[in-house]
């Protein structure tokens, strides 16, 4: 049974930081930001409470303005959890994603989503990131599967390439659509 391995922002929730930074900072500023701040968020080397008090201090917005925009600018795409479910049918089914915590884990339990997943790694948790090649080994170690019979799923055709490398199969997502029917030339789907 292969495994698929899906990214959450950009391919099951909406990306949040690209909605949410150029609101409070210049185009420029964001992307510093967003490679910087946010970058040691997602690897943990920040905690949540750090990292608000910091964009606080960035943008000058109230922090508790900011974590509650950023909780409510996560947007499920509910045609990917349907396609997800299905594929549970056929498929070993993970989660690999850069994110912060608690925050992703509040949202995944917020729309019941945990549930889909037979692994879920956070790089926040893990201290690890995508593209990193060991946070991808990390993960075929825990589903106890060779590189090869794994499809990472992705909105970031850099995390695909990544992937690539260690020999996983890769998919840049666009749509549910698109992934469907992509998906639909895989065995046992």
């Amino acid at each position: 049974m292969s495994v698929l391995v899906f990214d959450f922002f950009g391919v099951i929730c909406s990306e949040v930081a690209p909605l949410l930074f150029p609101k409070y900072l210049p185009p420029e500023r964001a992307i510093e930001v967003r490679h910087s701040l946010l970058h040691q968020a997602d690897l943990g080397l920040i905690t949540q409470d750090e990292f608000f008090a910091r964009l606080a201090g960035e943008t000058g917005a109230p922090k508790a303005t900011l974590e509650a925009e950023f909780l409510s600018y996560a947007r499920i795409d509910h045609a990917v959890v349907a396609l997800i479910e299905d594929l549970r049918r056929m498929h070993r089914v993970a989660l690999l994603t850069n994110a912060i915590v608690p925050y992703v884990r509040e949202v995944l339990a917020r729309d019941d989503l945990e549930r889909l997943f037979e692994t879920i790694l956070v790089s926040a948790e893990e201290h690890l990131a995508k593209p990193d090649p060991k946070f991808y080994r990390r993960l075929l170690e825990r589903m106890a599967t060779k590189p090869q019979d794994a499809t990472m799923i992705d909105d970031n055709p850099d995390n695909i390439t990544a992937a690539g490398t260690l020999g996983m199969g890769g998919i840049v997502f666009v749509s549910a659509t698109q992934l469907a029917k992509e998906l639909a030339g895989l065995p046992g789907s």
